[in-house]
């Protein structure tokens, strides 16, 4: 699975990531799927209402909201996007949570110490990195 992202949509996940540190920020990831590549079109960040470094809850009503916009608009739910302060590897809450989502891709940021990206997906109970192509 390769997820295409634009230049703009990374530097604007790592500028959130920045103003939020140390808290983690979050959001939904909206677009189009073709065959086993997904095209953002919209990164929509949310509140964390947990307001943690090492977690993140987004308000159902909340992600129920943009989530029919975004459906109305003909935008696919591809993912979500949350930062962590340092490592972009999931997190053993971070793997359980997506297996609750499955084939929803995870897009984990930090900018410190230096700017970084990765994505991920839980198929079948087992983890796969997704390949960021940054466009």
């Amino acid at each position: 699975m390769i997820i295409k992202m634009s230049r703009s949509q990374v530097d604007a996940l790592l500028e959130e990531a920045r103003r939020g540190y140390p808290i983690e920020v979050c959001g939904a990831l909206f677009g189009l799927i073709s065959g086993d590549e997904a095209y953002i079109e919209e990164v929509v960040p949310l509140k964390n209402v947990l307001k943690s470094e090492v977690m993140f809850q987004i308000s159902p009503e909340e992600f129920l909201r943009v989530l029919l916009e975004h459906e109305r608009k003909g935008l696919r739910h591809i993912g979500f996007f949350h930062s962590h302060t340092g490592c972009i590897n999931p997190s053993s809450i971070d793997l359980k949570y997506m297996s609750l989502w499955p084939e929803s891709i995870w897009v984990i940021v930090s900018h410190h110490p230096e700017p970084r990206v990765a994505a991920y997906r839980a198929i079948n109970g087992r983890l796969e990195e997704v390949n960021v192509h940054i466009e």
